[in-house]
């Protein structure tokens, strides 16, 4: 699947926070994708069992414990739900990518596009990070959690009414 252009509306005002997305998926599984940033000239990409990647650089998730000196994204909604420290970028394959890096800790989203989020997923789980099953819920209307292991139980009790 391809996204020519997540984050749209940024793109459109000029906001130079957008990118281009490819996932490919075999048998309701993600095994590989790529998220491109043309502004940065930041290419993430990962491929199963074989890592991610930032330009040729592992990446690996946040290893960090507190989820008080955490930094996490979301919609508008998400960021009116919750009382963590929020962002909203407007780019949601942005935002997975950079919780694979480490920039950000977690992401969470309601009713998203699959092809929005499916490169993300394999990012950050191939940088170690958690997603939960995307794959469970239709295509245009998926609500998905991701983040590192030492804090996802943490960021999924906070969001327990979202």
């Amino acid at each position: 699947m391809i996204d020519p252009i997540d984050g749209t509306t940024n793109f459109l005002h000029g906001i130079p926070h957008f990118a281009i997305c490819i996932a490919l998926q075999s048998k309701k599984e993600i095994v590989s994708g790529l998220i491109f940033d043309p502004i940065k000239d930041e290419m993430f990409f990962a491929e199963k069992d074989k890592g991610a990647f930032l330009n040729n650089q592992r990446l690996r998730v946040s290893k960090k414990n507190s989820i008080d000196d955490c930094l996490f994204s979301s919609n508008h909604e998400g960021v009116k739900f919750s009382d963590l420290n929020m962002r909203y970028s407007g780019c949601a394959a942005l935002d997975l990518a950079y919780v694979a890096s480490g920039r950000l800790d977690g992401f969470f989203h309601n009713n998203i596009n699959l092809w929005d989020v499916a490169a993300g997923e394999i990012l950050v789980k191939e940088a170690g990070g958690l997603v939960n099953d995307i794959h469970k819920f239709d295509v245009n209307k998926i609500d998905i959690r991701a983040s590192s292991a030492a804090i996802n139980d943490k960021m999924l009790e906070n969001l327990v009414n979202f």
